[in-house]
């Protein structure tokens, strides 16, 4: 994606959201979820670093209650989700087996034979059909 095109995906929809956002409620608190080297300063060469930097500082500067912003730095595939990226895939499939942190954080979300579907957490007692 290029420059502009990934400007108006990151950076305008964004803004574009939370400027109507902090005027419907100004007291909310805001959360955007940016990644790891993220470029606060807008001046570094890597292009999508510099772009999330700017939206992080424009976020921090809105009249919210208060704003966040999370940069994990490896958001691992669940529930058989696959990229289309076979080099991702790649990463993926190597990293997985050492992260398996999910099980150690959340507990509820094991069971005898590994992870159970969303909506078996999201509901609790609920069932998946």
């Amino acid at each position: 994606m290029n420059e502009e095109a990934y400007k108006r995906v990151i950076y305008d929809l964004t803004i574009s959201a939370a400027r109507t956002l902090a005027k419907l409620n100004p007291t909310m608190t805001f959360i955007y979820v940016s990644g790891a080297g993220t470029d606060s300063a807008e001046r570094g060469r890597i292009m999508w670093a510099r772009v999330k930097g700017k939206t992080e500082n424009v976020l921090l500067q809105m009249p919210f209650k208060a704003a966040y912003m999370f940069r994990p730095g490896y958001i691992q595939p669940l529930h058989g989700i696959r990229t289309k990226t076979k080099w991702y895939g790649a990463v993926y499939a190597m990293m997985g087996p050492l992260y398996p942190v999910w099980k150690l954080i959340f507990p509820e979300l094991r069971d005898n034979h590994g992870m159970r579907r969303p909506c078996d957490v999201e509901r609790r007692q609920a069932r998946c059909s």
